[in-house]
């Protein structure tokens, strides 16, 4: 009996080694499509410092969808935005027998616009994103690019008022209309 017992043990551990063969853990049969990517918001903090730069979120996807992520690199002020857009994307994992590793590269740009006094009024442009696999790691490359942002003066970009040159002093200082020519 226990010979028998032996054989039969022997049998099941050779069985689990080829089915291990088979399909291995991570194999390049796996693969992590995003389903729907949500869109990053610009920090508007982050835009009036002229701070740009990429961020590095990698993400663990489940073989349900489920994802965890975590920010491998970045700028400060611009990792929270890349982790919450990572966190509110989809993905769908087929073939997957394991989780599989996957990565998202955020890269936040700035670029000059018609107007930096309005340049908040107009939306960052998110460029189509490109899937690759450099290193052997499929990743998704996420370009956000917003106007420059400047620091305008609002009674002069409001009124188009500005101050008489000849006031040399305040106390008697005033307003006076001018028409300002674009």
């Amino acid at each position: 009996m226990p010979r028998v017992r032996l054989a039969l043990i022997l049998i099941v551990a050779a069985f689990n080694a080829a089915f291990a063969q088979q399909v291995p853990r991570g194999s390049s049969k796996d693969e992590v499509v995003p389903v729907s990517l949500a869109k990053p918001v610009y920090p508007p903090l982050a835009r009036q410092a002229d701070i740009s730069g990429e961020v590095t979120v990698s993400l663990t996807v489940h073989e349900d969808g489920a994802t965890e992520a975590v920010v491998v690199s970045g700028h400060p002020m611009l990792k929270q935005a890349a982790l919450d857009s990572a966190r509110q994307s989809r993905f769908e994992c087929r073939m997957c027998s394991a989780p599989v590793s996957y990565l998202l590269v955020y890269t936040f740009k700035q670029a000059d616009g018609a107007d930096c006094c309005s340049a908040f009024t107009v939306p960052p442009k998110i460029e189509e994103p490109q899937s690759n696999e450099p290193n052997g790691q499929p990743q998704t490359h996420i370009t956000i690019v917003a106007e420059h942002v400047c620091i305008c003066d609002p009674i002069a970009v409001l009124s188009k008022r500005v101050r008489s040159p000849k006031c040399l002093d305040l106390w008697r200082c005033s307003l006076v209309s001018h028409k300002i020519e674009p």
